[in-house]
């Protein structure tokens, strides 16, 4: 079986970054920031079917 190595500094990186994103979403939903600022940050919205 293989190993996997964790890197704790990576994993903490992509937990800070998710919690920004999700600040900067809720800030969006509540009218405060404006769409291209999402898309500058590189967050993108699906599109509905």
């Amino acid at each position: 079986m293989k190993k996997k190595e964790i890197n704790k500094d990576v994993v903490l990186k992509s937990v800070a970054k998710m919690l920004s994103n999700k600040e900067s979403v809720l800030s969006y939903i509540k009218g405060k920031t404006t769409l291209n600022a999402l898309t500058q940050k590189g967050i993108k919205f699906a599109k509905p079917l």
